[in-house]
């Protein structure tokens, strides 16, 4: 199946970006050219070959080739009969886009209409679940006026369906007529997938992104790149394993965990392994499916993985594990490896170390080195996880302030975990934290609250391509791929990010074992296998590290290293609950660096 995007002389700039977003959403295109000289209903009939298809109808494109306000019937009938979906979009408050929406809808449809300057939500029905994903049910936003339309409704139609809606008008919506399905769209333009952002998602691209979106991916179903979980957990940064550090008692955080239905992993300082609580240790592993730990830093002293130095950060990093390993000989937990930054400042350097010491992934509240603010795109963002740094799998996080329903469901719709950080001080009063796990848990009741590692390893998309077999796009450095179908399957996985001089795997693992048949191109690793029905797999990339390394860390950093925590515990336990004394320690802190 493919979207099929008519043109005349080239591609409407309009039809380019929808080409784009298809593209990434790993759906096939193909492009007719319609002829100058007039309008011909059967050259189109012959030139769009494949009858299971989608045709792009831009009104500029249409209008352009037939060259008169009136629509012909005979054009309507091919298009309502020869292709089982129409995607309409790029309408303009214009006659010719009205009389082409009466001719499609059957007078359902009149025109569109600017909104005005009104402040209008987007309101998503509960019933559209099917097509909107976890926005579904939700009211959120403002309109864009420059950009969002709605449509003049008309004759009644029994086989409408309202997708998205504007102050009350429809903005996105589906209608059937025979056998084709047709999805309208008000919106004027459509964003450029690969345009810069910065940081973050926000609501102001919802219009010129979204429906697109799921558009495509309704009509393409499996044939489009997809998640099959949605994976949340929350990050606890900084305490040790005690029974209290600073206002996180562990007894209650069980407690809340067991209650709420979520997942808390203590992002560990590795400098605190000979510390652990024998009783919190004991709770940690009988509620492994509730509780984790997971890396965060090695002494966590200031900007330590900012570091450009290959050697030191192989050093530093080559502590860390050891001293977690000594943790899990003494306790009997493990812990994931994934990596939390320190002060979330990291280099692009440290993300190659971590590759080259084969973590599975890196969970970061800065999505871009330390002084180095790199703009985003949207691609970025609309994937579950940023691969621009050394092609180390980089998943972003959010306080839980900023954990907000539409945050949620874009997040959800594009496969990304929804991780929330947090620190000991949300426990004074953790009702915000409730509130934005009670969101997450409403937006997506399927949602699986687990460790970092587990969710990163289930960051998968999924389509399944014209021969049968299922292609997954990985992102964590381990996965495990399940034959969920009632037959056997043929699974091909790839890792991408490996262009640019990214270093390569030496190997992959299937269930811990060389598997000797996996290819490689410029950009991108990949491996196939047979399932069987019920049948998993786990596979593993295993990289080389030929980075050198210091026979320790010296005593400067060493005595830096116990120092700080030792006054960071000074602070989270006694300081911060007396705000006069917290501040003039902060005060004294700030004098003596300048």
């Amino acid at each position: 199946m493919k979207l099929i995007l008519p043109y005349i002389g080239e591609l409407h700039p309009l039809d380019s970006r929808l080409a784009a977003l298809a593209n990434f959403l790993g759906i096939a295109c193909a492009t007719v050219s319609l002829p100058r000289s007039g309008i011909s209903v059967d050259y189109l009939e012959k030139a769009a070959a494949d009858r299971q298809s989608c045709l792009a109808v831009h009104p500029r494109v249409i209008e352009d080739w037939i060259n008169q306000d009136l629509i012909p019937a005979d054009l309507v009938s091919l298009l309502i009969s020869r292709f089982p979906y129409l995607l309409v979009h790029g309408l303009r408050p214009a006659p010719f886009d009205s009389n082409l929406l009466a001719a499609l809808s059957s007078g359902h449809l009149c025109g569109v209409a600017e909104i005005g300057r009104q402040n209008f939500s987007y309101e998503v029905p509960a019933n559209a679940r099917d097509v909107c994903g976890a926005f579904a049910g939700l009211t959120f936003g403002t309109a864009t006026p420059t950009n969002d339309r709605v449509f003049s409704v008309g004759a009644a139609s029994p086989s409408t369906r309202e997708l998205i809606s504007i102050g009350g008008l429809p903005f996105m919506l589906e209608l059937e007529r025979g056998k084709t399905k047709i999805l309208f769209l008000a919106g004027q333009d459509l964003a450029d997938i690969n345009a810069e952002v910065g940081d973050t998602w926000r609501t102001e691209y919802f219009s010129r992104l979204l429906p697109h979106s799921m558009a495509l991916r309704y009509i393409f179903g499996q044939e489009s790149w997809h998640p099959r979980k949605q994976q949340a957990s929350v990050i606890i940064d900084d305490p040790p394993l005690w029974r209290n550090y600073g206002f996180l008692n562990f007894e209650s955080l069980l407690g809340l965990v067991e209650q709420y239905r979520f997942h808390a992993s203590i992002a560990f300082i590795p400098h605190n392994f000979r510390r652990s609580s024998g009783t919190v240790v004991r709770t940690a592993r009988d509620h492994v499916d509730r509780l984790s730990i997971c890396f965060h830093g090695n002494d966590h002293t200031g900007a330590e993985l900012a570091s450009t130095d290959p050697i030191l950060l192989n050093t530093m990093l080559h502590i860390a594990e050891q001293r977690m390993g000594t943790h899990r000989t003494l306790t009997g937990l493990d812990c994931d490896r994934v990596m939390v930054f320190p002060q979330g400042k990291f280099s692009t350097e440290a993300m190659a170390a971590l590759k080259a010491r084969n973590f599975d992934a890196a969970v970061n509240t800065v999505p871009h080195p330390f002084q180095q603010p790199i703009r985003l795109t949207l691609a970025d963002l609309a994937q579950p996880a940023v691969l621009r740094y050394a092609g180390f799998p980089l998943f972003l996080r959010e306080g839980s302030a900023h954990t907000q329903l539409p945050d949620i469901a874009f997040k959800l719709f594009f496969g990304r975990p929804v991780f929330i950080v947090e620190h000991h001080q949300i426990f004074q009063q953790p009702e915000a934290l409730i509130a934005a796990v009670s969101r997450i848990n409403v937006c997506a009741p399927q949602v699986l609250w687990s460790s970092p590692a587990r969710a990163a390893s289930n960051a998968l998309l999924w389509r399944r391509a014209s021969d049968g077999t299922y292609d997954i796009r990985a992102y964590s450095r381990t996965i495990r791929v399940a034959n969920d179908s009632g037959s056997p399957s043929r699974f091909r996985i790839e890792w991408t990010g490996y262009d640019n001089g990214v270093a390569q795997p030496k190997q992959v693992l299937c269930d811990g074992m060389p598997c000797s048949d996996f290819g490689t191109t410029d950009q991108a690793i990949a491996v196939a296998v047979d399932l069987p029905a019920g049948g998993s797999h786990t596979f593993t990339l295993v990289h080389r590290n030929d980075w050198g390394r210091l026979n320790g860390l010296g005593l400067r950093r060493t005595v830096g290293g116990f120092v700080r925590r030792r006054l960071s515990e000074v602070r989270d336990n006694h300081l911060s609950k007396h705000p006069a004394l917290l501040r003039t320690a902060e005060a004294l802190r700030k004098s003596l660096l300048q």
